[in-house]
């Protein structure tokens, strides 16, 4: 609440008496002087009075009103405008520091906004990027159908998976890089460029994962590595070969008798020590036709519901299990695990990355589905 005695009416009024004496003292003194009459006298001290009554408000209210008013249409209008300096401490001086804090807020809020849309753009262009690393067209693979996508938590995931031919090999392999994000992402554009090297390098799978551990190692910080699986499938042998980095189970459903297995992937995440040659171990399985492989991440796994229950590694093996046949393309099987675990979800957001690969043995050539469109 203003002080009375700091506000502007009060000397206003002061000024005015004061002026109203002046001028009949003058008035007076002039009448004297002049042997003008009373009533001359009173017009002139009025006169006087009015002169000077207008030239106070003139200079007290009109003129600082007018300064106000002229930088508050400047910014309504979209104009240039200037802060409104002044020591006053009346209605007017609130009016002018309420202008002032105002558009200082607005300024505050503009620049904000600008700085949102500049990063907005370049999250768009690292989300394209990553997009663009995705498979969408894949070559068939021999005696596989395969159906996988994945769907970020945020712009920029840290999930990822690819499909490579080289020559007569057909390599798989899903990851998922600490947190989500940008800097999520960037590891997993590192370890798609790192991989895809070093498949042309080397044979062994145990040296393309020692390889991408040590050139990853160095520039990562401490908190950040990568979950990998990464499978070479032998067509002629129908055999998967596998090397693991701490990455989720491999789940494999043998159709024909219904007996489901869950093996641990091994190792340990890529970028967590300097040497991981001791941890990395090749292993495999033997499929039969119709067998489910299926591959994911820890975001599905791990999805909660508002009551905050995780979905968990039994339920996905319940749903494979429960939909598993000999006609079972692996679309639908991957339909039927994303709509339980959008279910499970319903009501809680998702907090995680979310990769699924569905895998299929079958002894005719298949095309392999991928699409990184949400998969769940």
């Amino acid at each position: 609440m203003l002080n009375p005695r700091r506000t502007i009416i009060a000397p206003l009024i002061l000024w005015n008496l004061l002026a109203g004496a002046t001028a009949f003292l003058v008035a007076y003194s002039l009448g004297s002087y002049f042997y003008a009459s009373n009533l001359t006298q009173l017009i002139t001290g009025l006169g006087i009075f009015l002169a000077l009554s207008t030239l106070i408000l003139a200079i007290k209210l009109h003129i600082p009103m007018n300064k106000v008013i002229r930088e508050m249409k400047a910014l309504l209008t979209g104009k240039s405008y200037r802060r409104i300096m002044t020591s006053k401490q009346n209605e007017l001086g609130v009016l002018a520091h309420f202008f002032n804090e105002v558009t200082r807020n607005l300024e505050s809020i503009t620049s904000d906004v600008k700085d949102h849309a500049r990063i907005q753009k370049e999250l768009n262009t690292a989300q394209k990027i990553q997009n663009d690393l995705l498979p969408k067209n894949l070559p068939n693979i021999p005696g596989l159908e395969v159906t996988a996508k994945t769907r970020p938590a945020s712009e920029i995931g840290g999930d990822t998976f690819d499909f490579i031919q080289k020559g007569d090999r057909n390599l798989i392999y899903i990851g998922d890089s600490t947190g989500h994000g940008i800097p999520a992402g960037i590891v997993m554009i590192m370890v798609d460029t790192l991989i895809e090297t070093f498949i042309d390098m080397y044979e062994q799978l145990t040296d393309i994962m020692i390889l991408l551990n040590k050139y990853l190692k160095p520039h990562l910080q401490t908190t950040m590595f990568m979950t990998l699986i990464l499978l070479e499938w032998i067509a002629e042998t129908k055999t998967i070969n596998w090397v693991g980095a701490g990455h989720e189970q491999i789940i494999h459903l043998k159709t024909a008798t219904g007996q489901i297995t869950s093996t641990p992937a091994g190792g340990i995440a890529v970028g967590m020590l300097p040497d991981n040659s001791k941890m990395v171990k090749e292993q495999n399985i033997t499929l039969e036709e119709n067998d489910f492989v299926i591959l994911f991440s820890d975001g599905i796994v791990e999805a909660k519901n508002v009551t905050g229950q995780t979905y968990d590694l039994s339920r996905l093996e319940n749903i494979v299990k429960t939909h598993a046949s000999p006609q079972t393309t692996t679309d639908e099987m991957f339909k039927q695990i994303a709509t339980d675990v959008g279910r499970f979800m319903e009501g809680h957001e998702q907090e995680d990355d979310m990769t699924l690969i569905v895998i299929k043995c079958k002894n005719q050539t298949s095309q392999t589905q991928a699409s990184p469109q949400p998969a769940a």
